[in-house]
């Protein structure tokens, strides 16, 4: 017995020697296919097979080190049987090693996609909100899924647990409600789309306004002119009102005058010069209507609005064309010879009573 069990004791250190050796020469050779796939990749550039190639490198590579070591132990579990361990528990613990490996795997392909799909489409019109929100919802399967695999594992019932969620729900719903009502916030923010990342949105209610970075399950974050970053609740959306002015597709040009009234014999010629103007700029949007009319008799001032429209929604871009209409009209004033109006008061005195006074008080002087 004790030659038998010498010669089993060889043949399975010898058995595990192999095993080791051969998942080293795997952990060695993966590195060099995984560079030389990766070279073919970069010249022939593919979203997905880049991402699989990016993700599948690391998990497989501690699988197949994690899982060789395994078996090298498992075949020296036979002069182990006296402690207890035998090929049931090896069995568990690859389970549980293949479920979180292939989990990683999971995790990083849906990572490594969303980044190479943004980077690969960046000078490109894409709609970064649906791949935001498509990238969260396949980690919350991926987690779900897991968590499913390993109650699996560990032997208990994946409809019991099921019939609990019922139950738990309610109970869960109560307890995390305005959890619940951010998560279903944000569902009807990918759903309605009233605004995607990138787009500059305003609150008139909350005072804020600024550009859109990110919408979570829970919060959106926004980006304010001053840099500032403002985290909203998405449960807030359904009372809020929401203002996009991404999504314009004119803006309307204002600018309201004031003229002298010894200028009234003017302002014919100059409304025509100023709707001429307007007309002649390629900015200007000739669909629509072009106002140019004196609007008001003010107290000192006679009152001119011109309004206009453009299809540069640009905000930059819409404040220089505001600025060169802005000269262009003050150029227009000063070709017909009318000045700007200021804020003025006349003062008119009675010619009796000012001789009347300047008589008593050169009777005090004698």
């Amino acid at each position: 017995m004790q030659t038998l069990f010498r010669t089993l004791l060889q043949f399975c250190i010898l058995k595990a020697l192999i095993i080791l050796i051969l998942t080293a020469v795997l952990c060695f050779l993966l590195p060099i296919f995984y560079q030389k796939f990766r070279r073919r990749l970069e010249r022939n550039p593919h979203i997905l097979s880049t991402a699989f190639i990016e993700s599948v490198y690391r998990p497989l590579l501690v699988l197949i080190a994690t899982i060789g070591i395994l078996f090298a132990l498992e075949s020296l579990c036979l002069p182990w049987k006296g402690i207890g361990i035998g090929a049931d528990q090896f069995h568990f613990i690859r389970n549980l090693i293949f479920i979180g490996l292939f989990a990683w795997f999971l995790w990083r392909f849906v990572s490594f996609s969303k980044e190479a799909f943004l980077q690969t489409n960046k000078n490109k019109s894409i709609d970064k909100t649906l791949v935001h929100g498509i990238n969260q919802i396949a980690k919350l399967a991926i987690i779900i899924l897991t968590a499913l695999s390993l109650l699996q594992v560990f032997g208990l019932s994946i409809a019991g647990v099921l019939a609990f969620g019922g139950m738990g729900g309610v109970i869960i719903g109560f307890a995390a409600k305005d959890l619940l009502a951010n998560l279903f916030g944000s569902c009807m923010l990918f759903l309605d789309r009233p605004f995607i990342i990138g787009e500059q949105i305003s609150f008139p209610a909350l005072k804020v306004e600024g550009t859109v970075e990110s919408i979570g399950w829970r919060v959106c974050r926004i980006r304010t002119p001053d840099c500032r970053p403002v985290y909203i609740p998405n449960a807030f959306f359904s009372n809020l009102v929401v203002e996009n002015p991404s999504r314009m597709k004119y803006r309307r040009f204002y600018c309201r005058m004031s003229l002298r009234y010894q200028d009234l014999i003017k302002v014919p010629a100059i409304l025509e010069d100023m709707q001429s103007l307007l007309k002649k700029n390629i900015a200007i949007d000739k669909n629509r209507p072009i106002s140019v009319n004196l609007s008001e008799l003010g107290n000192t001032s006679l009152n001119l609005v011109v309004i206009a429209y453009t299809n540069i929604v640009n905000s930059a871009d819409f404040l220089k064309l505001q600025q060169t209409l802005f000269l262009e009209l003050l150029s227009c004033i000063q070709r017909h010879g009318a000045e700007w109006s200021f804020p003025s008061h006349n003062v008119y005195l009675n010619k009796e009573a000012v001789d009347s006074l300047s008589y008593q008080n050169q009777d005090d002087k004698h």
